[in-house]
């Protein structure tokens, strides 16, 4: 009599289990890795003061679907920013200095469709292309005396030889993750290719006293793109506004 409680509680369990395996691999799913991506966009006030890379392809890969079904695609990505601000300043001339960098991130299928969303905004509010991943505006403002300052004991004026300096450098790397989503593909082999687009500028007075410097880096790490074939509720709004 135990052994054959033993042997119905063994049938229960491998049922179980059967259900759990079956439940996942009912979805097809792609995965790619890259441990360096290869984006990187500067800008300095020395040189180039405005960087963009465009659209670069980053990440790719391939999935085969059956007819009418959906994609979710899940994208991370490490995300660098480098920010330097330095103003000088004398006779009281208000000097500012300005650095951004930015990387944003989109997703496209058969070289043609954009997995949604196709939009998001920056850090300044304002509509952007692609999903902005990290995006930072750096500015740095002072307004000083100077240095080695002499006065006119006669009329009270006061002449300063050197500008006052301020420097301010930030630097960051972190990881983000955002979801996209596409509907309605038809049967075949997909091509899944993640776009990424870095993008530097500096912004500096360079007819204060002294003058002022900035510069500005975008740059990516490693990154990676999970695509799994899913199918959604039938009617749901894939877009809410």
């Amino acid at each position: 009599m135990q052994t054959s409680k033993l042997i119905a509680a063994v049938v229960v369990l491998c049922a179980g289990g059967m259900v759990g395996v079956a439940h996942a691999q009912s979805a097809k799913a792609a995965v790619t890795i890259k441990p360096l991506i290869a984006l990187s966009q500067s800008a300095y006030s020395d040189g180039a003061t405005d960087g963009d890379t465009g659209w670069v392809d980053v990440l790719q890969t391939q999935i085969k679907t059956a007819n009418q079904k959906d994609l979710l695609f899940d994208v991370s990505m490490q995300c660098g920013i480098v920010t330097d601000t330095t103003v000088r300043s004398s006779g009281g001339s208000k000097s500012s200095s300005t650095a951004r960098a930015n990387i944003a991130v989109r997703v496209v299928v058969d070289g043609e469709r954009m997995a949604e969303p196709t939009g998001s905004i920056d850090a300044n509010g304002a509509a952007a292309e692609g999903v902005v991943f990290c995006d930072r505006v750096q500015t740095l403002a002072a307004e000083f005396a100077g240095l080695n300052c002499t006065a006119d004991l006669t009329t009270g004026a006061v002449d300063c030889l050197d500008a006052e300096e301020l420097q301010l450098i930030l630097k960051t790397l972190n990881a983000h993750a955002f979801n996209f989503a596409m509907t309605d593909l038809t049967s075949g082999v997909h091509d899944i290719v993640v776009q990424a687009r870095a993008q530097a500028s500096v912004d500096f007075d360079d007819d204060v006293a002294g003058g002022s410097m900035s510069g500005a880096e975008a740059f990516a790490g490693a990154g990676a793109l999970v695509v799994e074939e899913v199918r959604l509720v039938k009617g749901a709004e894939l877009i809410e506004l």
